[in-house]
């Protein structure tokens, strides 16, 4: 071989040896950023799942607290977290949870801050506009009453609302109500005669119909009443306030939970006194025998609607316009009297309107209820099951 081929194929060897040093090293490199973004990657999913599963934890139970740092395995990696209770000054002080997690994948790491309380829900005796134990013919006579969802403007929101009614007997349109509502993501307008596919009737609840308006929420016996009893939020308590609940009793708009109780045995009558405010929250008329009958619940001087959750024993005149539900509790509703003057008021369902009026109780107690049953009614979300309300989140 001669010297000038020699030295091209020398030649062609260290050009090989170098590129493929090369390609080597770029491969390597590749390899290293590729296990580098995939731990940064698995970190980050590590401390969000984390936060979820505290927040699940917190929902079941509202003092579950973590003072300490905690490490656990999770995932090929590990988590340490903190759930501490914290002042919150934004600009209102509010009393907030706390909960720190730092994961660790294959050393990368990533935090996580988050502060939360506990979430309004639909309490899962509530199934649609209008729930009851009992005949409720002649009660709803001849309102328009939808189950179809409706946020706080009274807007629908497709697909996601319940029955206009349902109730552990047979229904009958016996006064030509106007009745829409939603079955299986489909939405029924009001109609007469209605769609009976809005209408759930002979309905079986799980453990019995709730016999009073803490069952209803799964809290406690006492519960409502102590918390209409402090204050909190414009609560009010009232005993026995005779033929008619009006200014006198109360102080209007109405809002957190407003428990008139009765035991004495007499009829009353609901007249909302709100001018230009609607009034708000949880609204009980309710005996401890379950013996009250509310003759009326009516407006009063105004045209507001009461947002929230109406539960009663019995009560009869609906001439009320209600954005959120109405439960009673009952079994022994109006069968005789014929309703007049309803005919132009209104009961719709609104999920919206429930939660924003059970937050109230959800964050005076820190529980919420039987809410882990709250995704049958399109209420849970991906953060805590929605049984949390994330108030900041950090990352």
């Amino acid at each position: 071989m001669g010297k000038a081929a020699l030295i091209i194929v020398l030649g062609s060897i260290l050009l090989y040896t170098v590129f493929n040093s090369n390609i080597n090293s770029s491969m390597n490199l590749g390899y290293d950023v590729a296990v580098d973004r995939f731990s940064e990657v698995q970190a980050r999913h590590t401390a969000y799942s984390m936060i979820n599963i505290l927040l699940s934890r917190l929902a079941d139970d509202g003092s579950y607290r973590a003072e300490s740092p905690v490490t656990e395995d999770l995932f090929s990696g590990t988590a340490t977290y903190r759930v501490l209770d914290t002042i919150f000054v934004t600009p209102d002080t509010i009393q907030l949870v706390k909960i720190v997690a730092t994961s660790n994948y294959n050393g990368e790491t990533y935090s996580i801050t988050t502060y939360t309380q506990a979430a309004g829900w639909v309490p899962p005796p509530v199934r649609g506009a209008w729930t009851a134990n009992a005949d409720l013919n002649n009660t709803i006579s001849d309102m328009y009453i939808d189950g179809r969802d409706h946020d706080l403007d009274g807007n629908i929101i497709p697909g996601a609302g319940q029955p206009a009614v349902s109730s552990a007997t047979t229904f009958t349109n016996m006064d030509n109500a106007k009745i829409g509502g939603t079955y299986d993501g489909v939405d029924y307008p009001m109609t007469y005669p209605e769609n009976p596919l809005v209408i759930e009737q002979n309905h079986s609840w799980d453990g019995g119909f709730p016999t009073t308006p803490d069952e209803i929420l799964g809290y406690p016996e006492g519960t409502l009443k102590a918390i209409a009893q402090s204050g909190v939020e414009g609560s009010q308590y009232v005993l026995n306030p005779g033929k008619t609940i009006d200014g006198d009793d109360l102080n209007f708009p109405i809002s957190g939970v407003t428990y008139i109780e009765i035991t004495d045995g007499k009829e009353t009558e609901w007249k909302s006194a709100t001018i230009t405010e609607p009034d708000r929250g949880i609204l009980v008329i309710r005996a401890p025998d379950g013996s009250s009958r509310a003759k009326g619940v009516k407006m009063d001087e105004t045209e507001e609607p009461f947002i929230g959750l109406l539960i009663t024993d019995y009560s009869f005149h609906h001439h009320l316009d209600i954005l959120g539900a109405v439960i009673q509790l009952s079994p022994n509703l109006e069968d005789d009297k014929n309703c007049n003057g309803n005919e132009d008021h209104w009961v719709y369902f609104s999920s919206e309107a429930i939660i924003a009026a059970t937050e109230v109780v959800a964050k005076e107690t820190g529980l919420t209820g039987n809410s882990a049953e709250a995704i049958y009614f399109g209420t849970a979300g991906a953060i805590g099951s929605g049984r949390q309300k994330v108030v900041h989140w950090w990352e």
